[in-house]
């Protein structure tokens, strides 16, 4: 092939290269309902945190874990973050002011 030839076959930098879709999560439909919690605890060691979502009764003497999560540091940062984001977009959604600029 001639020179002219190979350079006509570089990719166009104006095409955008499409996004990674990630992976394909799939949730059994056993878990689609999920669980309500009204309490959470955290426990962690040097490898990992541990997250229990918990159910406590209306008289507040009993209680169960609905769900318990362990997850990395790493997670546990990430989680942080997004946790973050969303409180964030559901103060400025409801309309609730900020810390610091309520009326107490």
């Amino acid at each position: 092939m001639a020179e002219s030839e190979h350079e006509s076959e570089q990719p166009d930098e104006s095409e955008e290269i499409p996004a990674d879709p990630g992976p394909t999560i799939m949730m059994p439909p056993e878990e689609f309902a999920g669980r309500w919690a009204n309490a959470a605890a955290i426990a962690r060691t040097p490898h990992e945190f541990t997250l229990d979502f918990m159910r406590i009764g209306p008289q507040g003497q009993q209680g169960m874990v609905v769900s318990r999560v362990s997850f990395s540091p790493l997670l546990a940062s990430q989680l942080l973050d997004l946790l973050g984001e969303q409180w964030q977009a559901y103060i400025e959604e409801s309309g609730i002011p900020p810390e610091g600029e309520r009326d107490e």
